[in-house]
């Protein structure tokens, strides 16, 4: 009989524990998609700004230095997205060259 209690007590502690991680899992994942950390729909963005979905941001040395650049693609055009003198967010186009081969003489 005591037994058969334990086992009892031990299965609605396994479905309490299930149900508190289940919602500790949803809520805190809600908590997560807070408006800051999606991308908004076109029709939520003001007229004027980029539309969010198609902005992309990745790193690749193109100078190949060693050193990453970090650039910024909207829309199908890659742009420099560095910072100014006074630490301000700027946006450059730019142009890779090939390296050019001089003979010696």
């Amino acid at each position: 009989m005591a037994e058969d209690k334990w086992l009892l007590f031990t299965g609605i502690n396994i479905l309490y524990s299930g149900i508190l991680g289940g919602l500790v899992g949803f809520f805190g994942s809600q908590a997560l998609l807070t408006r800051s950390n999606y991308i908004p729909k076109t029709e939520q963005v003001q007229q004027g700004f980029v539309i969010p979905s198609k902005l992309e941001v990745k790193l690749q040395d193109l100078n190949n230095d060693g050193k990453d650049e970090v650039l910024m693609k909207y829309d199908g055009k890659s742009y420099l997205l560095k910072l100014d003198e006074q630490g301000r967010p700027q946006v450059q186009a730019y142009e890779v060259k090939p390296a050019e081969v001089v003979p010696r003489e």
